[in-house]
């Protein structure tokens, strides 16, 4: 899981607060983020440096989280 993506922390309001690839929080307007935004959903920066949403990724680090927890509950 080497690709840079961006996971939402949670939504306050209009804005979100965003972990970024640098484990940094920051606040991001939700009007920046797609209309669907919601909390655990990782974002990356498409070529127009536009935050979206990839679902791929998302199954990806889902099944890996799900794969630690395996190891470390049974």
């Amino acid at each position: 899981m080497s690709k840079e993506f961006y996971s939402v922390s949670r939504i306050e309001n209009e804005t979100a607060v965003i972990e970024f690839p640098d484990s940094s929080f920051r606040e991001i307007p939700i009007s920046l983020l797609p209309a669907d935004v919601k909390e655990g959903n990782i974002l990356i920066l498409n070529e127009k440096n536009v935050f979206v949403h990839d679902l791929q990724l998302e199954q990806e680090r889902k099944r890996f989280l799900l794969s630690l927890q395996d190891d470390i509950f049974g």
